[in-house]
């Protein structure tokens, strides 16, 4: 699975999609409730349902839109998802803040830790159950149009419950009620012409967070994750798009919060441990004005240590099909079809992968 906090912000995240995707008045506020198909081999097939309230916008046409949102999910595996955000920006986005609050529940798999673990053709179900508060302020760095510094804060209470069949199975350390509190430093670099569909440029982003007791966890770690995306434009209907993806933790890390691969093929939580290292590449392919194909290669590694990774790899591969949903915005529909060694998932989803 994708750690926890990764796995209940990035429904948010779809919700946001639309946000930025669809049509909004200039100078009034309006509501919009949206439907959004979500299915993936982590935690089912399901249905998303977003209502969200598109602030009013300034003049400016260069500076994000606000918007504030409730969204609900659920899916075949019984996994459900309830909780609020804003994403917004202050003084002609000299500041750009993101607050998020939810509560969930996954039934999901445990595959061990590492790449060999005996876990991972026989998986133990168990149950997570998380509340979550998830906020970031960035200022944009003097003299600079894209670069922004700013503070991250994460806390998250969660429960989990194993169902293993062998009372004697090793299982990582659990609590009934485990408190993550962290807090990190994190810099963005955005240049692409488009946040939704880009055709040129850069995504950077980097974090470092340290839960620690001092700060209300029952943990002590660091954590960093940063990825680097760029967007070539090859022709006026194709686009590549090229994705390096890297994390690391050290210190007493909880399992859930683990790196772990993001790649399609294959459940999130079948590669995980102290350090993860993926690379992504996709072709993009419009072969109609709101319609288009993909084509993906994607290789990555997981190890116990930085210098470990590349030992062991694992590569995946696989196409999708695109539906613009707007004439006029580049909001896309997609279903992709991913295979690996042994595995194959299809993915339905609002946006691209990267």
């Amino acid at each position: 699975m994708a750690t926890v906090d990764e796995q209940i912000i990035e429904q948010f995240d779809y919700a946001r999609h639309f946000e930025n995707n669809v049509d909004k008045p200039e100078q009034q506020g309006s509501w919009l409730a949206v439907p959004i198909p979500v299915s993936n081999p982590t935690i089912g097939t399901g249905l998303q349902a977003a209502l969200l309230y598109l602030h009013p916008k300034d003049n400016d046409s260069e500076v994000p839109n606000s918007t504030s949102g409730l969204v609900g999910m659920y899916t075949n595996s019984d996994s459900q998802l309830i909780g609020g955000f804003h994403d917004g920006n202050w003084n002609s986005d000299l500041y750009r803040y993101q607050v998020m609050i939810g509560t969930g529940e996954f039934n999901l798999d445990y595959f061990g830790i590492g790449s060999h673990s005996p876990l991972a053709d026989n998986p133990i179900k168990y149950n997570l159950m998380s509340n979550i508060l998830f906020s970031q302020l960035l200022r944009r760095l003097p003299g600079t149009k894209d670069w922004y510094l700013g503070f991250r804060y994460m806390y998250i209470d969660s429960n989990v419950e194993f169902f293993a069949d062998d009372p004697n199975e090793v299982l990582p350390p659990v609590e009934d009620d485990m408190t993550n509190s962290g807090l990190g430093i994190m810099t963005t670099f955005d240049s692409r012409d488009d946040n939704y569909y880009p055709t040129t440029g850069v995504n950077f982003e980097f974090v470092w967070m340290r839960d620690d007791e001092k700060i209300g966890s029952d943990f002590n770690f660091e954590k960093i994750d940063t990825h680097y995306d760029t967007y070539i434009s090859v022709s006026e209907k194709s686009v590549m798009a090229l994705s390096a993806v890297f994390a690391k933790a050290t210190g007493d890390v909880p399992f859930y919060l683990l790196p772990s691969l993001k790649m399609r093929g294959f459940a999130n939580g079948l590669y995980k441990d102290d350090a993860s290292l993926s690379g992504h590449g996709e072709w993009r392919y419009k072969f109609k004005p709101r319609w288009g194909t993909i084509l993906f290669y994607e290789i990555g590694s997981t190890a116990a240590t930085a210098n470990d990774l590349l030992e062991t790899t694992i590569s995946s591969y696989g196409a999708g099909l695109r539906w613009q949903v707007t004439k006029d915005k580049k909001l896309n529909l997609g279903i992709d079809v991913g295979f690996s060694d042994d595995n194959s998932a299809i993915y339905v989803q609002v946006g691209e992968t990267f």
